[in-house]
């Protein structure tokens, strides 16, 4: 395949490119823009967890949770930390990024007809979150599988960085906190 300069093995499509071009991918943007935000009520998990929000919106973070809970299951993590390590990270990198997993949330929550599903996504039981989960996965639609590894790989960091998931992978811990290394004082001489 070439790109615009003739070279071979560079699609030449980056990530707005790759939602643009992608089937529906304007129109899927244009669909999260205009439904409806949701209730105070509808979306409580981020005040029942205690969290101050940085970058999602209480419907947003209950979605992230609501997928942690679904793709987490048996991990010994608390799926509202995660959901609240990804409002944290995706305040640090920013747009575009941020709008980009803010609109996926939203279109998780919102296009479950997709998956034959006739309530919201924060509304469905975990199994039945999982499998809605897995249609996105298993989409012929480069757009919702896109969706779907992004929301995957968000969850999967924030909960693999933790340390109550170590035994769980069999990750020792970081190195500094395995060996003590002295650290020898260093003389600089004397300083004019």
């Amino acid at each position: 395949m070439s790109d615009s300069s003739g070279t071979r093995g560079s699609t030449g499509l980056d990530r707005r490119g790759f939602l643009r071009a992608t089937a529906g991918g304007g129109a899927a943007i244009a669909l999260a823009s205009a439904l409806p935000a949701g209730t105070l009520k509808a979306y409580s998990a981020a005040q029942e967890d205690g969290v101050d929000l940085k970058a999602l919106s209480p419907k947003q973070y209950a979605v992230a949770r609501a997928a942690a809970e679904a793709l987490l299951v048996d991990v010994p993590v608390d799926p509202g930390a995660v959901a609240r390590a990804v409002d944290t990270d995706l305040a640090a990198v920013g747009d575009p990024i941020r709008s980009d997993m803010r609109t996926v949330f939203t279109l998780l929550e919102h296009l479950t007809p997709l998956g034959l599903r006739f309530r919201r996504f924060t509304a469905l039981g975990i199994d039945d979150r999982r499998a809605y989960l897995m249609t996105w996965a298993r989409s012929r639609f480069n757009l919702r599988r896109a969706a779907f590894q992004a929301t995957r790989g968000f969850l999967y960091f924030n909960t693999y960085l933790r340390e109550e998931t170590w035994p769980v992978t069999g990750f020792p811990g970081p190195w500094p906190e395995r060996f003590e290394f002295p650290v020898p004082p260093v003389d600089f001489g004397e300083i004019a």
